[in-house]
C-alpha cells in the first residue's frame, strides 16, 4: 500500500493533469463572466475626397488600437466617445492628441433629437466637414453595444484613490480593442459614375432645348449616413415627375410644345459638380465626341436656351429662389421664367438671387458650371445660400421633407416652363379679368402624389454618396429604368478630371474586450511560480511521504 502511494505521486502524468487543470482554471477566469467578449457593428467613416490636389476629411480608414476615453494623451490608441462630449472639446486639438482612430457614436435615431440638439449637432458637422486629419474617424449608432463598449473605457479611464487600488484596477480591468476589416479607400479605375438624360422630342430639327438638371449623389460630414432627402434627392423627384408630366404633352403631334425638352441627372454633383461638367464639354464638342449622342442631343447645332438646376425644393419656407450668376436682361428666359413663377403663384415669395461666379474656387451652385461655358441656367431652391448648412447635413432626413410642399413646387415649375414653351402670356392661360377662378395648364391632381411619395421613397431615402460604387449603379440603374417609362433614354460615363472619390464610406468593426498585457505578465509568472513549487515538491518529498504513511501504519497496526 505504501509503494503504491509513493508511486502515484512519483507518476508524470500526476503532474500533467495538474498543469493541464491549472492552465484551464486561468484561462477561464481571464475571462469575462456574463459578458459579450467580442462585439461586431458597422461604423461609417468621415469624408474622404479630392479636388485641385487638396485631400478633405480623414485620410486613414484602418483601425486596429486599444479604446481609450477621450482627451487620454495617449499615441495609437482609439478615442471612443459621444457626440455630445465633442461638443464641449476642441475638435483640432482632438486630431492633435493621438496617431490612432476616432469613433463617435451619435444617436440611433436621429429624428428624435429636439431644436437645441438639432442646432448643436447640426454646429459639430460644421467641425467635422471642415476637418483634414490622418487619423481614421468613424461614426456609429449609439445603441446598448455602444452603452457597454463606452462603460469599459470610462471605467478604466478612471483614477484610482490609492495607487494599490490604481494598479489592482490596471491588472484586473477590461481593455477595449477595436479593429476593422481590412479594405481598399481606392475605388477601381474602370469606376465611372454615369450621367441620366431623359428626352422628350418636338419632332423638329430646328426646335430650341430646355434643359432640367439635378445631381442625384449626396454628401456630408459622413456620407455613409445621408440620404440627403432634399439635397438633393428632392431634385431627382422633382426631375422624374416632370418628364412624366410633360411627357403627356408630347403623345400627339398636335399637342407637341416646338421645344425639346431634357432631363438630365448628373453624377459627382457634391464633388464640384463632375457630372454637368462633362455634359456640357460633350455638348461643345458636338459630332467630333463619341459621347454626343449620349448627352440626350440630336444635331451638332442644338441650343440650349435655358438650364433650369433644381436643388432642395422639399421643405415648407413660404417660396423658393432663382439663383444666378447675374440678372438676367428683360427678355432673357430666366427673367421670363421669374415673372411666371411669380404670376402663376401670387401668394407665394420667389426671390432672384445673384452671385458672382469664381472662376478659381470650387462652384457653388450647378448653373454655374454651364455660366462658365457661358451657357444660360438658373438654380431653384428653398436655400438661400450655397452655404446653408441644412444642404450637407446627415439631419437631411426624408422626415424632414414636406411632400405637399414638394409637390406644390413641381407644378409651379412645370406650370411656368409649360406656359412659356407654349408661348401663353405671362399673366396666365387667361387673361380675361372676368375670369375669377383658377385657369391652369395643369390639373391639380396633375402632380400625382402617390407617384411622388413612391419616388421619394425609391431615390431620396437612402445614401447615394460618389465614393460607394454599389450605391452610385443602383441609383443610375434604376433611374434609367423610370424614366425610360416616359421618354428616350441616354447613358453617358463621367470621366472625373479635376478631383477624386474614396470608398470605403462605411466599415465593419469589431470591439473584443481582452485583459491587458500586464494582467498577462502576472499570470505567466503565478504559473511559473506554481510549477516550479509543484516541481520541487514532487522532487524532495519522497521521505516526508514514507515517514507519514510509516506512521500512519504504526498507529493502524
Amino acid at each position: 500500500m505504501q509503494d503504491e502511494i509513493i508511486d502515484f505521486f512519483r507518476s508524470p502524468a500526476l503532474l500533467f493533469y495538474m498543469t493541464l487543470m491549472l492552465t484551464i482554471c486561468v484561462v477561464n477566469g481571464s475571462q469575462q463572466v456574463g459578458e459579450v467578449v467580442e462585439t461586431e457593428f458597422h461604423a461609417y467613416r468621415l469624408h474622404q475626397y479630392e479636388i485641385s490636389g487638396n485631400i478633405y476629411g480623414c485620410k486613414n480608414y484602418r483601425v486596429s488600437y486599444e479604446a481609450v476615453s477621450l482627451g487620454a494623451r495617449t499615441l495609437r490608441r482609439t478615442m471612443v466617445t459621444t457626440w455630445r462630449d465633442l461638443l464641449t472639446t476642441d475638435v483640432d486639438d482632438m486630431w492633435a492628441l493621438s496617431t490612432g482612430a476616432v469613433l463617435i457614436f451619435i444617436p440611433d435615431n436621429l429624428d428624435e433629437l429636439n431644436d437645441i440638439d438639432r442646432k448643436a449637432f447640426i454646429d459639430l458637422e460644421a467641425k467635422l466637414l471642415s476637418a483634414k486629419t490622418d487619423l481614421a474617424v468613424y461614426v456609429a449608432p449609439f445603441n446598448d453595444d455602444a452603452v457597454s463598449i463606452l462603460h469599459d473605457v470610462n471605467t478604466r479611464s478612471e483614477k484610482a484613490p490609492t495607487a494599490l487600488q490604481h494598479l489592482l484596477q490596471s491588472l484586473s480591468g477590461n481593455t477595449i480593442s477595436i479593429t476593422s476589416s481590412d479594405q481598399s479607400p481606392e475605388l477601381p479605375p474602370s469606376y465611372k459614375p454615369l450621367n441620366i438624360v431623359g428626352r422628350l422630342s418636338s419632332g423638329d430639327r430646328a426646335a430650341p432645348t430646355i434643359a432640367f438638371v439635378a445631381h442625384y449623389d449626396t454628401q456630408s460630414a459622413v456620407p455613409g449616413v445621408s440620404p440627403g432627402a432634399d439635397s438633393n434627392g428632392s431634385g431627382i423627384v422633382a426631375l422624374l415627375e416632370l418628364l412624366a408630366v410633360l411627357s403627356k404633352f408630347y403623345d400627339s403631334p398636335s399637342t407637341r410644345p416646338p421645344y425639346n425638352i431634357l432631363f438630365i441627372w448628373t453624377a459627382a454633383g457634391k464633388l464640384n459638380y463632375q457630372g454637368t461638367r462633362h455634359w456640357i464639354d460633350e455638348y461643345q464638342k458636338g459630332f467630333d465626341s463619341a459621347d454626343y449622342a449620349k448627352s440626350g442631343l440630336s444635331r451638332k447645332d442644338d441650343r440650349v436656351d435655358l438650364a433650369i438646376c433644381i436643388e432642395a425644393i422639399g421643405r415648407k419656407t413660404g417660396g423658393f429662389f432663382m439663383h444666378a450668376g447675374k440678372t438676367p436682361s428683360e427678355n432673357s428666359v430666366a427673367a421670363q421664367l421669374l415673372r411666371r413663377l411669380n404670376s402663376i403663384s401670387p401668394k407665394k415669395n420667389i426671390e432672384l438671387v445673384t452671385k458672382k461666379i469664381s472662376l478659381t474656387t470650387v462652384s457653388a451652385w450647378e448653373h454655374e458650371k454651364f455660366n462658365i461655358k457661358r451657357m444660360p441656367a438658373i438654380t431653384l431652391s428653398t436655400l438661400p445660400s450655397p452655404s446653408d448648412p441644412a444642404r450637407n447635413s446627415i439631419l437631411d432626413l426624408p422626415s424632414a421633407l414636406d411632400e405637399d410642399e414638394l409637390i406644390d413646387n413641381i407644378r409651379l415649375i412645370g406650370e411656368a416652363v409649360l406656359g412659356y414653351i407654349l408661348d401663353l402670356p405671362e399673366s396666365g392661360p387667361s387673361s380675361d379679368s372676368r375670369v375669377k377662378s383658377e385657369a391652369t395648364m395643369l390639373s391639380k391632381d396633375a402632380v400625382d402624389k402617390q407617384r411622388v411619395h413612391h419616388f421619394i421613397r425609391q431615390f431620396a431615402s437612402r445614401p447615394r454618396p460618389v465614393g460607394d460604387q454599389r450605391a452610385t449603379e443602383s441609383i443610375t440603374s434604376n433611374l434609367a429604368s423610370v424614366a425610360a417609362g416616359y421618354g428616350n433614354v441616354f447613358k453617358s460615363a463621367v470621366t472625373i478630371t479635376d478631383a477624386k472619390a474614396f470608398g470605403v464610406t462605411q466599415n465593419r468593426l469589431v470591439a473584443e474586450r481582452v485583459k491587458p498585457a500586464v494582467f498577462e505578465l502576472v499570470i505567466a509568472a503565478g504559473v511559473f511560480t506554481y510549477l516550479s513549487a509543484f516541481y520541487y515538491i514532487a522532487t524532495h518529498s519522497q521521505n516526508t511521504i514514507e515517514g507519514t504513511v510509516a506512521a500512519i501504519r504504526k498507529s493502524i497496526f
